[in-house]
């Protein structure tokens, strides 16, 4: 095995690493029910044919991560495959004929032209933590032995998990204020709910989940229908939030979307406007697949993360244009804004964290309606939930006394 992993760069011409999204059968419940898993692999792929294998250097990843969620494994098997295809680019410059060759200088050496090719900071820092656990790894096998384990400082945080110093030394780029949207105006909440109905349909529920209850776009698309636990106090929605795994045909999670945490999730109530929404969707839409998902794509089958995301790119498209065309000087300087700035789907969670922060009176208040990790009991933070709610809708009551859909009035106006 160890000589799999030293294999003779310089001979792989017309080759290049990529990172393979697999699922696999993980485990049989009593049931006979088979849950599938995720793995992130490394393969390597013949460019004149299209065709690849799984490499050996798969089991780094393996190694590290294989009880991480899959993007963890991702992220760093594509950092990994970058750093490969890079030796490979410039095996002769760098002397290099084998892995057994590398020297931290050659680590070095990579980290630096990711920041004079203009890459941030954090992916220049991502990839040195990626390129730390690699290099120790081959240290570990024996690959390495001009290398020192020493070199490799072990640390502990103050959760008591362990890691290690990186062993190299970084130009890190400048740090470059970010151009991108975490929050939504709330004033503008109504409108784009109503501008989803008409434009995006299938996902105006998630909108409003996203907005109301923070959930990201992989935890929309992995809830059932009948996955609303309970109602609570007030009409609010309790949904239970866990990996379905809809859609194992599709390879990148990044397209079937996951759940970062399992966790029973409260959803606000707001002047009825979840209530009518989840009634109008239930009506509307239906799974074909046998999966029961609650958003379902034009086929009838659960919606994959990717689906979603093209269904709120559409929807930014029309808010941003119906402000310029329809609305005030006040609305066409919030489209320009939002034209220039990225923002996405996690705008939900960042507007609902942000309300949140508006009417919280500590830390815990924002913690437990996001679904962060919490030290206190969640029945305490229940009865805090409904003092927020309660703040919350008086906002939107002082926005507006009733929701009236105006676009839609005004469409069926045409109509008539």
């Amino acid at each position: 095995m160890v000589n799999s992993y030293t294999s003779k760069i310089g001979t792989l011409q017309n080759y290049k690493f990529v990172m393979i999204p697999v699922w696999i059968d993980w485990r049989k419940l009593s049931d006979g029910k088979v849950i599938k898993k995720q793995f992130a692999v490394i393969g390597l792929k013949k460019l004149d044919t299209g065709t690849h294998i799984i490499h050996p250097v798969t089991d780094f990843i393996l190694h590290y991560w294989q009880a991480r969620k899959f993007n963890t494994q991702k992220k760093h098997a594509l950092n990994t495959v970058k750093f490969l295809n890079y030796l490979m680019s410039n095996k002769r410059s760098m002397r290099i004929h084998s892995m057994s060759n590398l020297k931290l200088a050659d680590g070095n050496n990579y980290l630096n032209t990711l920041t004079s090719e203009g890459y941030s900071i954090g992916t220049v820092k991502d990839s040195e933590r990626t390129l730390t656990y690699f290099y120790l790894w081959l240290v570990d096998k024996g690959v390495i032995a001009s290398i020192d384990k020493s070199s490799f400082v072990k640390k502990e945080t103050i959760n008591s998990s362990i890691y290690y110093e990186t062993p190299f030394q970084v130009i890190y780029p400048e740090r470059r204020p970010p151009n991108v949207e975490h929050a939504f105006p709330i004033k503008y909440i109504p409108l784009l709910l109503e501008i989803a109905i008409l434009e995006a349909l299938p996902i105006a529920l998630g909108v409003y989940i996203q907005l109301f209850g923070g959930l990201r776009v992989g935890e929309v698309v992995n809830l059932k229908r009948t996955q609303v636990k309970n109602r609570v106090a007030n009409g609010d929605f309790l949904f239970e939030i866990k990996d379905q795994n809809f859609r194992s045909d599709l390879k990148d999670s990044a397209g079937s979307g996951y759940v970062k945490r399992t966790r029973n999730q409260r959803i606000f109530q707001i002047k009825d406007w979840g209530e009518s929404l989840f009634k109008d969707h239930i009506e509307l839409f239906k799974a074909t697949d046998n999966t029961n998902a609650l958003f379902v794509n034009r086929d009838g089958k659960a919606m994959s993360g990717r689906s979603y995301r093209q269904y709120f790119d559409k929807l930014k498209r029309c808010f941003i244009e119906f402000l310029k065309t329809h609305g005030d000087s006040e609305d066409k300087i919030l489209a320009h804004h939002l034209s220039m700035m990225s923002w996405s789907t996690h705008i939900g969670r960042g507007t609902f964290t942000n309300m949140l922060a508006e009417v919280a009176e500590n830390p815990y208040d924002i913690a437990f309606p996001r679904g962060d990790k919490s030290l206190l009991s969640s029945l305490s933070y229940m009865a805090r939930t409904e003092r927020l709610r309660k703040k919350l809708e008086q906002k939107f009551n002082n926005m507006h006394e009733v929701y009236i859909p105006k676009l839609i009035e005004k469409r069926q106006q045409k109509e008539q």
